[in-house]
């Protein structure tokens, strides 16, 4: 767990290894802590401004424990709905572990693989795993993705994505409770929200092997 704090409206620097990926693991300061406008990282470590301050955890993404894979993080946005190319090795499979944008990401419709790189369209903004350690077999598809969803003043905000394999709720980022069925849920259309509820859901995406599909869930 790493503190950053930001003074005055400049940016600052605080030097970590984020190659295994960031994510804001708790707020310190009554400024909001929003992703890519006060706060984010670069490859020399995590920025702050605007009065900022936090705690972030190291390795979103990161080695597992006694997987035998290394993996890093990559971002890859579409811009004005236009396609996007990034180039990254992905020789030994991608992921997608966070969903940031409110257009749906779904893998081969508005994100995919190829021998060069990740690709978006459409909207879509996200965080992609890329193993860097030995290939694991023939498991290249993502098990499962990080959708976040806020909610804002007055209306219930709806998040697209495909939820055919399931949704959980992992990690409230507001104050105001998030319960499912209540402030909360999701159908064919996507995850909704209501009620200052915000947070991270977790998206079982589905795999098709074989004869059929399968559906991974984390556990």
């Amino acid at each position: 767990m790493l503190s950053c704090e930001s003074i005055g409206s400049q940016p600052t620097t605080c030097q970590a290894d984020t190659r295994g990926g960031v994510r804001l693991a708790r707020q310190l300061s009554r400024s909001a802590c929003i992703e890519g406008q006060s706060w984010g990282a670069t490859g020399d470590g995590i920025w702050v401004k605007d009065g900022c301050r936090a705690q972030f955890a190291i390795g979103y993404g990161g080695r597992a424990a006694g997987s035998g894979y290394g993996t890093r993080v990559v971002r890859c946005d579409s811009s004005g709905n236009r396609w996007n190319h990034c180039a990254v090795d992905t020789s030994r499979g991608i992921e997608l572990v966070r969903q940031l944008s409110d257009r749906a990401c779904i893998r081969d419709r508005s994100w995919g693989v190829d021998e060069r790189g990740i690709w978006v369209s459409g909207g879509c903004r996200a965080e992609f795993r890329m193993r860097t350690g030995r290939a694991d077999r023939d498991d290249d598809k993502p098990r499962a993705q990080i959708v976040r969803c806020e909610s804002r003043v007055g209306r219930p905000t709806r998040c697209p994505v495909d939820t055919e394999g399931g949704v959980r709720l992992v990690r409230q980022l507001s104050k105001a409770a998030c319960a499912k069925d209540q402030t909360w849920n999701f159908d064919s259309d996507g995850i909704w929200v209501e009620r200052g509820c915000r947070a991270d859901f977790e998206v079982s995406v589905r795999e098709k092997r074989g004869r059929g599909w399968r559906f991974w869930r984390r556990r």
